[in-house]
Order: structure tokens, then sequence, then C-alpha cells
């Protein structure tokens, strides 16, 4: 079977010697060692189309001056194209976490239930499957997709993929209340978790939420949802926290049984 290799470094050969530059002068202007470009030209290292491409631009010939016309488009796919598909398209595939197992640096093989495709300049490492509703007054419902990034640090007010309880892993927000860290849900029934590092770890930060087509109760819960969404901003929008809010409605709930109670007497007497 005929080397296309060979073929392919006989003509950088030439044209490195067209333009006056050693094999190590090339290598530098690429970023390359001298032995690459020495292995290159004599077809002992298969090359992939980019690394063609840079040197096609350095050398200042065309692409098809390496290919050549005794190689047909199918011939060139085949022998040198080296990676996956998905190396070439505008994505990128990461993995998708149903579970993420105590002390694994930073996931197993046992984690991963498959692969997803994101945006090749979308910033993740691995997607998260969200498997309660703590975080639905968020929108983040079970069976969404987080994108997250691993990171060393985060910063309060970032929406996390953290490991509580031992070996329960969840997607809460990262808050500071008076120097005091915690995990914090969107739902009500979850209370906030106290984050100490070493002991609650975080896996990564999230970046983008997928989300799963709602079912009909799901698409009704969550247009109630959306009502305590658009509470927890107004209370935002004055500085209130979540524990305020929670004492305001409480003393506005017990007013409002006061009231009912005062009238119910009024009309007894009556």
């Amino acid at each position: 079977m005929k080397n296309y290799y060979e073929e392919i470094g006989k003509r950088i050969k030439i044209a490195r010697e067209d333009r006056g530059l050693t094999q190590e002068q090339l290598g530098e202007k690429l970023g390359f060692t001298k032995t690459a470009i020495n292995l290159y030209e004599k077809g002992k290292r298969r090359i992939s189309i980019d690394d063609l491409k840079r040197i096609s631009n350095v050398l200042g010939k065309p692409l098809s001056f390496f290919l050549g016309e005794s190689l047909s488009p199918m011939e060139t796919i085949s022998s040198l194209i080296q990676k996956p598909l998905a190396d070439f398209l505008p994505i990128k595939q990461i993995p998708l976490l149903g579970t993420i197992s105590p002390g694994a640096p930073p996931y197993t093989d046992a984690d991963i239930l498959g692969y997803v495709s994101i945006d090749r300049e979308l910033d993740a490492d691995f997607a998260f499957k969200v498997r309660d509703d703590s975080m639905s007054g968020a929108g983040i419902m079970p069976g969404d997709i987080a994108i997250c990034k691993k990171v060393d640090a985060v910063e309060p007010g970032q929406i996390v993929v953290a490991l509580i309880n031992g070996d329960e892993v969840t997607v809460r927000y990262i808050v500071s209340d008076d120097g005091l860290w915690k995990l914090r849900a969107t739902n009500p029934h979850y209370e906030d978790v106290p984050f100490s590092p070493g002991v609650k770890k975080i896996h990564g930060i999230v970046v983008l939420i997928q989300k799963k087509p709602p079912t009909l109760a799901e698409g009704v819960y969550a247009g109630q949802t959306d009502d305590w969404v658009q509470v927890r901003e107004v209370a935002a929008k004055y500085g209130i926290s979540p524990e305020k809010a929670k004492l305001l409605l409480e003393s506005f709930g017990r007013l409002m049984e006061s009231e009912e109670e005062q009238a119910d007497d009024n009309k007894e007497k009556e």
C-alpha cells in the first residue's frame, strides 16, 4: 500500500528548502521540535490535517501542493484525518454524571451515564443530571441537565454541584451569611446546609441548564413556581433575606388569621 505520508513529507521538505529554512527553524515557527519535522518529512509520523494546514501557511504553499493530485478526496479523508468527526464540528462532548463517588478525583466510570454535546466555546467540564426539586424555585427541576465547570474556588451567589451528607450530590446556591458559608435551596422544604471545606465538597459551578421538556403536571407546577420566583426577586430588590421574608410572611399570615377570626366573632354577635 502506498505511503501517502512519505509523499506529503517529501513535499514538506521541498517547500521548506524553497523557503531556505532548516528543519529546526521550521520547527521553531510551528512550535515543533526538529525531530518532529524530520519524522514528518520522512513519512514516519502521521500528520493531522490541522498541522498540515499550519505548515502550509508558514511555508506559503497551498494545501493542494502537499496533498498532490495523486490523492483523491476520499483517500485524503481516510488517511489524513486522525480525529473524530466531532473535533471538526462546533460542538464538544462532556461526561454526563448521575452520581459522583465520594473521594473520586473527580469521578469514576460508574458515575457516568453517557455524554452530552455542548457548544465548543462553552467553558465546561462535565454535566450532572438533577435528581431532586431543591432548586425548583430557580426553575431547575428533576431530570434537567446542569452543565458544569470544575473550579478551585467559588463565590457567593453561584450555583454549585456539591456533595452533602456523605454521598448525596445536589445542586444548590452557595451563600455567605455573616461569614458563615451555606448551601441554599430555593425550595422552602429544604433547609440550608452549613458548608465547611473538606466536609462538604464542591465539584463545580453550574454554567448552563439544559431543560427537560415538562409533563402537563410539571408545567402547572412550574407556573406556580414562577410566582414564588417573582416574590424572591422582589425581596432581593429591597435587600430582604429569605429568612426575613419568611418571618414577614408568617407575621402577615398570623395577621390575616386574626382578622378572619375577628370577622367571625363579629358575625356571631350579630
